[in-house]
């Protein structure tokens, strides 16, 4: 196997046509071409399956195309890393996001990484859970921001819990739903969440249970933030988001707390990282900007980000003033 052939395959896998893996790369149609056929030939098994609308991969194909991501990804940190040493404060840095986590910590820990980093470009990915976990373990990811109930660690992935907040409850400050004193008042309420695991609904059935109520019939899933918080300030709904986040998008005072509903469900974000994965110093020094951000939220919120052994990165003090200085 060459590396130009590994290129050439995920080239072709993410545009879905050998003409889009040959823009994508500046090359000719023949050049990918010859370079996938030289890999198949190299390894005796068909990895494209050629058809009138493209091309697809085959379970082997798919299969390498796994480890061939982890390889060009690893060698493009590889070559950032060496023209760091050189001086060139540039490179990239991609972040995996789910819904929850995109609200809490994240957008603190931007403005003060693009402040001493100005040059280096960053990419932040929302994911499905799942899709999360793989672009870990295929390199397409540096780190990841979820919360525990999104998700767990799996083969290959290591995390560390960083902050814990408080699940809040809140309604629009002018909608009827406002006038809701106990959870009776909401039994028909509609309830806004973007959690996308099973846990949610049955948090809420529990919740309602332990009230002597039946569990809520209108629960609707919805995982963009925008969206979420459009529809939070349009409609009559119960939406469910962390005290941070809630803070953050109430600065107009358009919802009201839900100070009646004693939620026990804590949400804790998680840094999750492919293991044993080698970081490039602006990945390092974000995951330090993210940690210090935890640590200002005070006892409860940041006290697990402290204990730097359980961390995937260790302090950057040297690389944030290199930058800074």
């Amino acid at each position: 196997m060459k590396l130009h052939q590994l290129r050439a395959l995920v080239a072709v896998a993410d545009q879905g046509s050998i003409i889009g893996a040959s823009r994508l790369l500046f090359v000719s149609q023949p050049a990918i071409t010859k370079a996938i056929r030289e890999l198949e030939s190299d390894i005796g098994i068909t990895l494209l399956a050629r058809n009138a609308s493209g091309v697809t991969l085959t379970p082997t194909g798919a299969s390498l195309l796994r480890r061939a991501r982890l390889i060009v990804g690893e060698l493009a940190r590889a070559q950032e890393e060496m023209a760091w040493e050189r001086g060139a404060l540039e490179g990239t840095v991609t972040v995996g996001v789910t819904p929850v986590s995109a609200l809490t910590l994240l957008p603190g820990a931007y403005r003060r990484f693009r402040q001493d980093m100005p040059h280096v470009t960053v990419r932040f990915l929302e994911q499905p859970p799942s899709t999360l976990l793989d672009s870990l373990r295929q390199g397409t990811l540096d780190f990841a921001l979820a919360t525990s109930s999104e998700v767990v660690s799996g083969s290959a992935i290591q995390y560390v819990d960083i902050a814990t907040f408080p699940t809040a409850f809140a309604v629009r400050q002018n909608g009827l739903l406002a006038k809701a004193t106990s959870l009776e008042d909401l039994c028909d309420a509609e309830w806004l969440f973007s959690d996308t695991t099973s846990m949610y609904p049955a948090y809420l059935a529990e919740l309602f249970e332990q009230h002597g109520l039946p569990a809520p019939h209108r629960m609707t899933l919805c995982t963009s933030q925008a969206l979420l918080y459009s529809l939070a300030t349009t409609i009559d709904a119960v939406v469910a988001w962390s005290a941070h986040a809630l803070e953050s998008v109430n600065l107009r005072e358009q919802f009201r707390t839900l100070d009646f509903i004693q939620a026990s469900r804590n949400l804790k974000l998680r840094l999750i990282q492919r293991e044993s994965a080698i970081l490039t110093r602006p990945s390092e020094y974000f995951i330090r900007c993210i940690m210090d951000a935890a640590n200002a939220q005070g006892p409860g919120a940041g006290s697990d980000a402290m204990d730097d052994s359980r961390c995937p990165a260790r302090a950057v003090t040297s690389t944030a003033n290199a930058c800074s200085s």
